[in-house]
């Protein structure tokens, strides 16, 4: 038996957002998925490698709040 596949009707909707690191006040950037509403997680530094807590909320594919902070 052959699985029919469905087209996707989500798309992913992808913003590069910029910040500074609130350890070593670099200024780094990272890409937030927009389409995906609320999302909170803990990523490094790309520069100093320390954990940040990002928390931002996404509504009709537009950033409505962006949070960086020290987890």
């Amino acid at each position: 038996m052959v699985k029919q596949r469905t087209p996707c009707t989500e798309r992913l909707i992808i913003r590069k957002q910029a910040f500074t690191c609130p350890h070593c006040g670099e200024r780094i950037s990272m890409l937030l998925d927009l389409s995906a509403g609320f999302q909170s997680y803990i990523e490094d530094c790309e520069v100093c490698c320390n954990p940040i807590e990002i928390r931002y909320q996404a509504e009709e594919g537009a950033l409505v709040s962006f949070q960086a902070g020290i987890p």
